[in-house]
């Protein structure tokens, strides 16, 4: 089951990995983080009118767990339980951003392929652009995973400094690129994101 993803060696315990949230809706609904973290994805595609997805990493592989669709939002990949590059989403070097140093390296040194002509595959420049990321608190996307698409991706940390996921807003490009929009969203995402986290802590009695 391991060599499918069903389940996750770490260290010394086996726990559910992330494939199994393709068998059905019970096993992503489960828990009370992810309650708290699908009702957030829920509001934030509700206030900013764009995608929202959710997207965790398990295994050096991204897996979106939540998305939601706002008023304008465009309907792209992914979808729930779809496995994502976290080396060319803005949730996944969002999540990349926040791991120990020795972590990101492991995942990153098979898996920088070429997702567009943007996406960044030199390990120096894409850890450069990660320490930018973890001192600012956001991820972002232009168009490196899907030609045309923009992200900003945030993470959801644990009062540990752990992180749990990170959730992402993509929008056509065009439309990111409007005086401010962008600047914009982020706002929007990063107030979200941190209500979440202290929800998080007070759910966890933390």
């Amino acid at each position: 089951m391991n060599e499918h993803h069903f389940v996750s060696h770490d260290e010394g315990e086996f726990r559910l990995g992330f494939e199994l949230l393709t068998l059905g809706e019970e096993s992503r609904n489960r828990g009370k983080i992810f309650q708290l973290v699908q009702e957030k994805v829920d509001e934030i595609a509700r206030k900013t009118g764009e995608k929202v997805q959710f997207l965790v990493e398990q295994d050096g592989v991204g897996y979106c767990v939540f998305r939601a669709r706002g008023e304008h939002a465009v309907d792209t990949e992914p979808f729930v339980g779809s496995r994502m590059p976290l080396h060319a989403t803005s949730a996944g070097k969002a999540v990349l951003a926040f791991l120990p140093d020795h972590r990101t390296r492991d995942i990153l040194d098979d898996s920088l392929t070429e997702e567009t002509p943007n996406t960044t595959t030199d390990f120096e420049e894409l850890r450069d652009e990660l320490d930018q990321m973890r001192e600012q608190g956001y991820a972002v996307n232009h168009e490196e995973h899907i030609e045309g698409l923009n992200a900003i991706g945030a993470p959801v940390r644990k009062a540990d400094g752990g992180v749990v996921g990170a959730i992402s807003v993509s929008g056509p490009t065009k439309r990111f690129e409007e005086d401010g929009f962008e600047k914009e969203i982020r706002s929007q995402l990063l107030g979200e994101t941190n209500e979440l986290e202290l929800n998080i802590a007070h759910k966890r009695g933390v």
